[in-house]
């Protein structure tokens, strides 16, 4: 894949994300209405609304299929986050995914924790989201919003202003963090929350996960669960999963049908962040070779 040959590779974090952490320089504040955004985005607006967002990381892979049969059973539609090496190797089930109505989304290249160092190479930043919106976007629908979650959570201020600099990646809405499936949790014995990942470490089955998951979604009936289509154990954790929520009347939405997170949405008419502010003098625009 070849980005754009004059991608806009501003050291935009001097201007954005390195002076709102210095606290030497904030950033407008119609500005945190849309883009990228200096923190992930935490609150969804479904908790105590007795609606879900299925949310599957880091596919697609061969165990993707199972979780698709089970979602299309109980006519149940997700967003799935996609990491672009897993895709390149699973076209067919990336077509299924979008094919059944669910919704792509953008989980990085090759699932890197996006540390400082991609501040210092925003060109590898960049490459990390368009190769994947490269592979999701010819399947979307004009109307599919875009969203982005960064892989293991992990954001810096300074990413943000670099991917607003980019005249495809500001439209992205991220990064989407969750509200269920973040750790495991005990009391008095019981499992209280599950993490997917976690509890295969734990060697628990996929039954006995389910019960941290239906528990935590129960106590704050409802918001955007974290869960993973890669596993062996996926499918029977959805199988545990969503029939049981299914019967107790919950709501399940994509991430486009949440109605707060439309406040992030790039307006069509807003001017690019490095426009918009005065750029320092070491912003360049580099030629990019980078080819895959």
């Amino acid at each position: 894949m070849r980005l754009s040959n004059f991608a806009l590779i501003a050291v935009a974090a001097a201007v954005l994300g390195s002076a709102a952490v210095a606290g030497e320089r904030a950033v407008p504040a119609q500005m945190e209405l849309a883009y990228f955004q200096k923190a992930s985005i935490f609150h969804s607006g479904l908790r105590d609304a007795h609606t879900i967002a299925l949310t599957f990381d880091d596919g697609p892979n061969a165990y993707t299929a199972r979780v698709l049969d089970v979602l299309k059973a109980n006519n149940v539609k997700a967003t799935f986050f996609i990491v672009g090496k897993m895709a390149q190797t699973h076209p067919a089930l990336l077509a299924r995914i979008a094919a059944e109505g669910h919704l792509l989304a953008n989980h990085s290249a090759s699932h890197p924790e996006l540390t400082g160092h991609f501040d210092n190479d925003p060109e590898t930043l960049i490459y990390q989201l368009r190769e994947v919106h490269d592979q999701i976007a010819p399947l979307m629908k004009q109307t599919d919003v875009l969203y982005f979650r960064a892989p293991y959570g992990y954001w810096r201020s300074a990413h943000a202003a670099i991917l607003n600099a980019d005249p495809v990646l500001r439209n992205y809405v991220g990064p989407i963090y969750w509200d269920i499936g973040g750790d495991i949790s005990m009391h008095d014995g019981y499992i209280m929350s599950s993490a997917d990942w976690d509890c295969w470490r734990h060697k628990w089955s996929a039954q006995v996960c389910a019960k941290g998951y239906l528990r935590e979604i129960r106590r704050v009936n409802g918001g955007v669960v974290l869960m993973h289509c890669i596993h062996a154990q996926s499918g029977d954790l959805v199988a545990s999963i969503v029939p049981a929520m299914v019967e107790e009347g919950y709501t399940f939405v994509r991430l486009d049908q949440n109605p707060e997170y439309k406040q992030y949405e790039t307006p069509p008419t807003a001017p690019v962040v490095a426009d918009a502010l005065p750029l320092p003098h070491n912003v360049r625009f580099i030629a990019s070779n980078r080819v895959k």
